[in-house]
C-alpha cells in the first residue's frame, strides 16, 4: 500500500476513455528516449516522455489494435484511430495509424520508444496538437507548427480491410 505522497510509478492517465493502458508506460527508465515522426528530434527522460505520452494518448478517439504484445525482446503495438476533434477538418475525423516499438534495458525498464504515425498528414496534425498544448516546453522546434489545412489533410491511408479487433 502506498501513502498519498509516495510515488507509484504510474503516470497521470489523461486518456481514461481508452480501453487499453500500456504497462510499459509506468515502467520508464530515467533516461528513456522517445523518437517518432511526430517530432523533429527526440525526447529524453522519464518525466518528459511520460508527460508527453500521457497527453498524446488523450488525442486518440479510440485504439483499434491489429497487434499488441511481445515479439522476442520487443513489445509492439499496431493500431489505428481517429484524432479527437479532427471532425472540424473532415466529417468522421482524421484517421491515424501508429506502429510502436518498445525496447527494454537489462533491468526490464522501458528504455527506448520508436513511434511511426501515418499517414504523414495525420502525423503533422498530431504534432501540431502537441505544439498547441505544450508550446515550447520541449524546445521551440520539436513539434510541427506549420500549415494544417484541408488541402494537407486530404490524404487517406488505404490499408485494405482492417482486421477485427482482438481482445488484449
Amino acid at each position: 500500500m502506498t501513502t498519498p505522497n509516495e510515488p507509484t510509478g504510474k503516470l497521470n492517465n489523461q486518456a481514461p476513455h481508452l480501453d487499453y493502458y500500456p504497462e510499459w508506460l509506468d515502467n520508464l527508465a530515467d533516461n528513456v528516449i522517445l523518437q517518432g515522426n511526430f517530432a523533429n528530434g527526440e525526447v529524453i527522460g522519464k518525466e518528459k516522455v511520460g508527460k508527453l505520452l500521457s497527453f498524446a494518448r488523450s488525442n486518440y478517439a479510440f485504439q483499434d489494435f491489429r497487434f499488441v504484445g511481445k515479439r522476442g525482446e520487443l513489445f509492439l503495438e499496431d493500431y489505428r484511430s481517429t484524432i479527437r476533434g479532427s471532425e472540424t477538418y473532415r466529417p468522421g475525423g482524421i484517421e491515424i495509424y501508429n506502429f510502436v516499438v518498445v525496447y527494454f534495458n537489462e533491468a526490464g525498464e522501458t528504455s527506448q520508444l520508436v513511434m511511426n504515425h501515418r499517414p504523414q498528414s495525420a502525423a503533422l496534425l498530431f504534432s501540431s496538437l502537441l505544439a498547441e498544448h505544450f508550446g515550447d516546453e520541449f524546445g521551440s522546434d520539436l513539434f510541427y507548427k506549420g500549415d494544417v489545412s484541408d488541402r494537407l489533410l486530404d490524404h487517406d491511408l488505404s490499408r485494405g480491410q482492417w482486421p477485427p479487433s482482438q481482445p488484449h
